[in-house]
């Protein structure tokens, strides 16, 4: 049973040690067309390597913790490394476009590898036993190595296919992470569902960000179809969470405090998200931006003085409205942007000049009144420090 035990945390050892040398010669094989072959002969160790450490030796149960962590981040930051010399490799060829989705993967890839690397790190450091490698962490590897391999092979009709299956996979992982995580006494209180609801607007706003801008142009009339209905399709979703936390909330009696500060900063985080967006496309003029930024900023204030007095401010009717107008808003100002609108109605172009400042308008209006309405309200608040 002893040799067993040795045998498996020598193979553990060795195959990470040969794991993260196959990483060297790449480096230089991905620059040369001829070497391609020895290159991807490389990655193909890698990748049979991390298949048998993950699925057969099961390192994570023989490995010393910082032996096990320092060598999961400096094989991380060698992947990362790889994906990012063949970036860099094709963006220097002439009349290439660089590949989008590979620079989303390697960013993606590695906020994996350091936001891994922290965790382990402070769970040993606080004594506790970190979570062992799921199955979704497991394929997302895989897939990550495999996709190294087709992007080194230069096989153009696949790179975007398994490199847009590598992004969904370290989705799920980090996804199953997160629940195993919240779900596990040992680490913290689960959160809500109410509260992952609204975690979720917050989580997805800066993918709306790039959605909104993916084919890097200011003008969102330039952008694709496809990412114009994905874009509307994340508002409605936004909207839909916003109602569903609430509600729930209510329904299942997970009202909490943490609810009540994080459900409208979540949609304040989101909607400003989506204004800032509309000012860069010329959508609505600085100063209407400007005002509705004044009045979350000034409301947000507000709740923290009266925080201090130990009240709670619940958001009121006004701000209620608020945020529906601002939803509706949002809503006619993506669908007119999109280009079967402008076949479908006579004369929509004219219109289509005056519509978006016209919605803006009505929003900061309504902004604004919500604003003096939960100024009114707090003034018992504002007397304490005024």
């Amino acid at each position: 049973m002893l040799k067993f035990f040795v045998d498996r945390q020598l193979y553990g050892r060795v195959l990470r040690i040969i794991r993260i040398f196959a990483y060297f010669p790449v480096f230089y094989f991905i620059w040369e067309s001829q070497y391609l072959k020895l290159a991807a002969a490389n990655i193909s160790i890698i990748l049979i390597s991390a298949w048998y450490l993950h699925f057969q030796v099961r390192q994570q149960d023989t490995e010393k913790p910082y032996y096990q962590l320092w060598l999961s981040f400096v094989e991380g930051v060698f992947a990362f490394a790889v994906m990012l010399c063949i970036l860099v490799r094709d963006s220097l060829i002439e009349e290439h476009e660089p590949e989008k989705m590979l620079a989303v993967g390697c960013v993606l890839f590695l906020s994996r590898v350091v936001s891994r690397t922290l965790y382990l790190l402070s769970m040993l450091r606080e004594g506790k036993p970190p979570l062992t490698s799921g199955f979704w962490s497991k394929v997302s590897t895989l897939s990550i190595n495999a996709t190294m391999l087709v992007y080194v092979l230069n096989l153009e009709h696949y790179q975007q296919i398994f490199m847009g299956l590598s992004i969904l996979l370290m989705f799920a992982s980090g996804v199953s992470f997160g629940y195993r995580y919240y779900r596990d006494p040992m680490h913290r209180k689960p959160l809500s569902i109410s509260n992952q609801l609204t975690m979720s607007r917050i989580v997805l706003t800066p993918v709306f960000l790039w959605v909104f801008f993916y084919d890097n142009n200011l003008n969102y009339q330039d952008n694709s179809i496809i990412f114009k209905i994905l874009a509307l399709v994340m508002i409605i979703a936004f909207m839909v969470t916003d109602f569903l936390d609430g509600y729930l909330a209510r329904k299942w009696g997970e009202v909490s405090t943490l609810g009540k500060y994080l459900d409208p900063f979540s949609d304040k985080i989101s909607n400003m998200t989506v204004f800032l967006c509309f000012l860069a496309s010329n959508y609505a003029p600085v100063w209407m931006v400007a005002l509705i930024y004044f009045r979350e900023a000034s409301i947000e204030t507000l709740r923290t003085l009266a925080a201090g007095e130990g009240i709670t401010m619940p958001a009121r009717r006004s701000g209620k409205w608020k945020t529906a107008i601002q939803g509706a808003g949002i809503l006619i100002v993506l669908v007119g942007a999109l280009d079967p609108i402008a076949n479908l109605i006579p004369n929509w172009n004219e219109i289509w000049e005056y519509l978006p400042y016209s919605v803006m308008g009505i929003i900061t209006l309504v902004t604004v009144a919500s604003g003096i309405d939960y100024f009114i309200s707090g003034k018992d608040v504002l007397k304490k420090y005024v």
